[in-house]
């Protein structure tokens, strides 16, 4: 009887896999459907692909943009910064060359004192041509030129006649400029 039992699970067994095993024959409706929706599930697959490959490229050329002009920026601002790093310090030695200037336009009578501003001259012209190496160079401000406000300051205002209005009268202290950038205006009379 236990050899029976047996065999009757085993039977059992076989007819349980044979069961799931069996597929139902498909028919040619079925089939198609299948494909049809396997198709439009790869379309618009392909679709949502091409979308967000879209969206990378766009953000890429964002991103390569951007880069592109913080580099331009950095660049300028190097250039600047280069080009005008030494501008504090001329701007502190611009007074010692006004000295040396008031100094070389005293007379001088005696004659040890003309070799000592001689001296003097040769030392201020090797200071402005280290100046002039360097990009710093005088602003021109000659009698009867005209005002500009951008490279002169007006300290004074007089009447001249014969003399139109806003024309140099007097240069009272030179202006500098380092490269094309204004580090000190000159000062001068204009007149009215």
């Amino acid at each position: 009887m236990a050899e029976e039992k047996k065999n009757d699970e085993v039977q059992e067994e076989t007819k349980d896999v044979k069961e799931e095993t069996k597929q139902p024959e498909a028919s040619p409706e079925k089939e198609e459907k299948p494909q049809e929706e396997k198709k439009a599930d790869q379309d618009q697959e392909i679709a949502d692909l091409k979308e967000e490959a879209n969206k990378w490229k766009t953000e890429y050329y964002k991103v390569f943009a951007d880069m592109q002009n913080t580099q331009k920026r950095l660049t300028k601002e190097f250039d600047n910064t280069k080009k005008f790093m030494m501008q504090n310090f001329i701007e502190d030695l611009l007074p010692v060359v006004d000295n040396f200037e008031r100094s070389l336009a005293s007379e001088a009578n005696d004659e040890s004192l003309k070799n000592f501003l001689k001296g003097y001259q040769m030392i201020h012209d090797q200071l402005m041509n280290i100046l002039e190496k360097n990009g710093v160079k005088a602003i021109e401000a000659k009698v009867g030129d005209d005002f500009d406000p951008n490279l002169h300051q007006a300290i004074m205002t007089e009447k001249v006649d014969g003399m139109e209005p806003n024309k140099i009268t007097e240069e009272l202290q030179k202006g500098y400029m380092l490269k094309d950038r204004v580090i000190r205006a000159t000062l001068v009379k204009v007149s009215e």
